[in-house]
């Protein structure tokens, strides 16, 4: 699927394919389901029929499903091969085409690994190839002309759908059909007051996702500890909690948090907000509230909701590789605020 001929006075845009709704289709009884290679060809063949002649473009496909099967391993995967493509100086950018559904913890994982200063534009649609008022052709040209464009770099991985171009850090798909798909949840600054923190810090090494066990825990009005317990059991190094407000705990979970802080140290806890904007911080007292539970250790997210932060806390446990496990959450700790304004 690679492009015709080549020349040094174009840039060149490589294309990644991971499937979604960009190249579905629907069937005969109004269900969307993923399509072909053909369907891809497609896409692309629409594509270079409007790309100006300083733009080609190449395509590789890394994978084909609906991103809502997507986790560490696709990840791990992704982050691979974006970093490959790089790895060529003729390469002016990528773009990543990617279901909706798992498209903010892909942007992340990217994101942290991304220190390259050619741009990474991950797209994808609302509706299927098929569609007559099909989004995925102007969000794939848009995010191409993006990672062509010099003006583009050193802004790390850049989310673009329905004329909105983001910054991957505090992403978060916002609603199911609308074609802008996705908002961005972080600090209402302008771009010369930002504080260092927001100076989007990557990783110290090559994270490792899939294996690394790091869990989501729903923490509504009321709820008890039960989930969080078989979370620990099962074998998971961190979790994150979704508290409410700023990031506060039912009574019954925050006891089990405390408890788990005395008896399983190893065990990274941080917790986020189910509030759609603003920052989850270590405000209030009381033995559930973001203040008390700092003081037991437990990290707060910041801007990241939870599937971001799951992304984020999931890469310090793979990085940190200490003799002692109570150690090396410690370790995640002392490295928790560097990326606190976005974490």
């Amino acid at each position: 699927m690679n492009s015709v001929d080549t020349s040094t006075d174009t840039a060149h845009v490589v294309i990644c394919t991971t499937g979604g709704t960009i190249t579905a289709s629907t069937t005969p009884a109004g269900v969307v389901a993923g399509d072909s290679d053909a369907a891809t060809q497609a896409m692309l063949d629409g594509l270079r029929t409007v790309l100006p002649g300083s733009v080609r473009v190449s395509a590789r496909t890394l994978l084909d499903a609906d991103s809502s099967t997507f986790g560490p391993a696709e990840w791990d995967r992704v982050v691979d091969a974006v970093a490959d493509v790089l790895t060529d100086p003729g390469v002016s950018g990528v773009v990543l085409t990617h279901g909706t559904d798992t498209l903010e913890e892909t942007a992340m994982a990217l994101d942290l690994h991304h220190t390259d200063p050619r741009p990474v534009a991950v797209t994808g649609a609302q509706l299927p190839a098929d569609h007559p008022e099909a989004d995925g052709p102007a969000n794939l040209l848009d995010a191409v002309l993006l990672a062509a464009d010099p003006v583009s770099r050193d802004l790390g991985v850049l989310v673009v759908l329905g004329r909105a171009i983001l910054q991957a850090r505090g992403v978060r798909k916002w609603h199911t059909t609308e074609s802008v798909a996705f908002a961005r949840n972080a600090p209402d600054l302008p771009v010369e007051d930002l504080p260092p923190e927001l100076e989007r810090p990557t990783l110290s090494g090559r994270a490792r996702f899939a294996g690394t066990r790091v869990d989501v825990v729903s923490c509504p009005p009321g709820s008890d500890a039960v989930a969080l317990r078989a979370c620990v059991e099962a074998g998971a190094r961190g979790l994150v909690l979704e508290g409410s407000g700023s990031g506060n705990l039912p009574p019954l979970v925050a006891e089990a948090v405390a408890e788990l802080s005395v008896e399983r140290p190893d065990v990274v806890v941080a917790i986020a907000s189910r509030v759609p904007r603003g920052e989850a911080t270590a405000t209030y007292s009381g033995p559930g509230g973001g203040a008390e539970l700092a003081t037991r250790g437990v990290l707060s997210c910041g801007y990241l909701r939870p599937g971001q932060a799951r992304v984020l806390l999931t890469a310090l446990c793979s990085l940190t590789d200490a003799a002692d496990p109570t150690e090396g959450a410690a370790e995640i700790r002392r490295q928790w605020p560097r990326f606190h304004l976005y974490s």
